[in-house]
């Protein structure tokens, strides 16, 4: 493979993964961005409520001035202006034009938009842009585990059609027993490596300390254990109702590690913010630099997912959907240094990192046991791996489609005895005619009309 061909393949990856961030058309913009990023990472550490307000005034007419790309973006006026290759006098000037406005708008409502000044209270700079913060970041990471899982399901099956084979039901069986002993040996072995490793980090490290810390730690670890006995009850659960369906696998003990990975990263974290900041510096170091990894590996599969399900709305483009992704990410980020920095109304309510921190972790570690929960057999119906007790209207209504078009193609039914017409009214009488999909010539189920 020649090198010009093996970097095309690279860079259509990456405009595919990334929304054509990195593309020469979009990078002057993606650094400017990053730059951005930079600057309400000072205001995050420096954490004083003076210039957590000014944070809150530049992330807004950031956030702002990417919206009004966006919208110009929709136009194909400005498509050669906006995205060309280079940084030409037309990029510049709109781009500066559209900061400028920004500016100018962000400002008016800040001199005279206080919750003071204004009859309505609420519609005060200083209510509702910290509270809106609040509201994307607290949502954002809640709903981490629902962008988490379409990959993690993805991984699962790669591994489980690598591993199992369709031709020896007994080698599948003894396999997805193998799995299963690793995946829980895996959380077990963790939880106890976890304490090990950083339980120096907790003891007291003068004669004169408190012992809470440590008291803490070893509480966390007798409840995460508890949590292990839990989603391990479940995973075994799930195990026996698919040799039960005659279909072992190795796909719910692959997902079950993916799962408890999260949980275990969510929970230290809590544990953590129990912690003096000043008792362990390399702890923090290590709990920053996962937060980051995880972070990125999100916003990935954010701009992935959020990406390819917002080109059914015509706002969005190829083009200009780099901009609303830039506006999100940098609203989620000033949520944060809201909170601590208490910018706006909130001044006082969160005091530090920690406090921060705590509530996130917990909020998303309990949301991450409840999912995984529920939605582990969920998946598992969904793809056939355990037996089914109950349908929907729609998979009834495709089921029986299905066996029509098998009868007639197996010689059992004549397609002359039954039309579609005929088919269809039997559907509609049973109420599983479904609006917008119809029954096709060939006896098949049509996707809905409106795709």
């Amino acid at each position: 493979m020649s090198e010009p061909f093996r970097e095309s393949k690279i860079k259509i990856k990456l405009d595919e993964y990334f929304h054509k961030i990195f593309s020469p058309s979009h990078i002057a913009y993606t650094i400017f961005f990053f730059i951005e990023v930079l600057i309400l990472i000072v205001f995050y550490f420096l954490g004083s409520t003076a210039l957590g307000n000014i944070g809150l005034f530049l992330a807004t007419v950031f956030s702002l001035s990417f919206i009004l790309l966006m919208f110009l973006g929709v136009s194909s006026k400005f498509e050669s202006y906006l995205f060309s290759k280079s940084l030409d006098q037309h990029k510049t000037m709109i781009f500066i034009a559209t900061l400028g406005l920004s500016f100018i708008i962000i400002l008016l409502y800040f001199l005279f938009g206080n919750s003071t000044q204004i009859p309505i209270q609420f519609m005060g700079w200083d209510y509702i842009l910290p509270g809106f913060y609040i509201i994307v970041y607290f949502g954002w990471n809640m709903a981490q585990i629902f962008f988490l899982k379409t990959s993690f399901e993805d991984i699962a099956f790669k591994v489980n059609n690598r591993v199992l084979s369709d031709l020896n039901s007994n080698r599948n069986k003894n396999f997805s027993i193998i799995f299963l002993i690793l995946a829980i040996s895996i959380s077990i072995l963790t939880q106890l490596g976890t304490y090990f490793a950083f339980l120096p980090f907790f003891e007291p490290q003068n004669p004169t300390d408190s012992l809470e810390p440590l008291t803490w730690f070893n509480g966390w670890n007798i409840a995460m254990y508890i949590v292990i006995l839990f989603i391990s009850y479940r995973l075994v659960f799930l195990f026996f109702k698919s040799i039960k369906n005659d279909i072992p696998n190795i796909f719910s003990s692959i997902f079950y590690v993916l799962v408890w990975l999260i949980i275990w990263y969510r929970s230290f974290s809590f544990i953590n913010s129990f912690r003096s900041v000043s008792a362990a510096l390399g702890i923090d170091v290590f709990r920053v630099f996962i937060d980051i990894l995880l972070m990125i590996f999100t916003a990935i599969l954010v701009i992935r997912s959020l990406g390819s399900r917002t080109f059914k709305f015509r706002i969005f483009n190829p083009n200009n959907l780099a901009f609303f992704l830039f506006a999100f990410t940098l609203i989620y980020i000033e949520g944060q240094i809201v909170m601590i920095t208490g910018a706006g109304s909130i001044s006082g309510t969160y005091s530090d990192r920690e406090q921060v921190n705590l509530i996130n972790n917990f909020t998303v570690l309990l949301i991450t046991i409840i999912f995984y929960w529920f939605y582990s057999e969920y998946t598992l119906k969904k793809n056939g791996l355990i037996l089914k007790q109950m349908f929907n209207q729609k998979e009834v209504f495709e089921i029986v489609t299905d066996f029509k078009s098998f009868l007639i193609n197996s010689g059992a039914l004549d397609s002359e005895k039954i039309n579609d017409r005929e088919f269809q009214d039997f559907l509609r009488n049973k109420k599983l005619n479904f609006e917008g999909e119809r029954i096709s010539e060939n006896n098949v189920l049509d996707d809905p009309i409106d795709n």
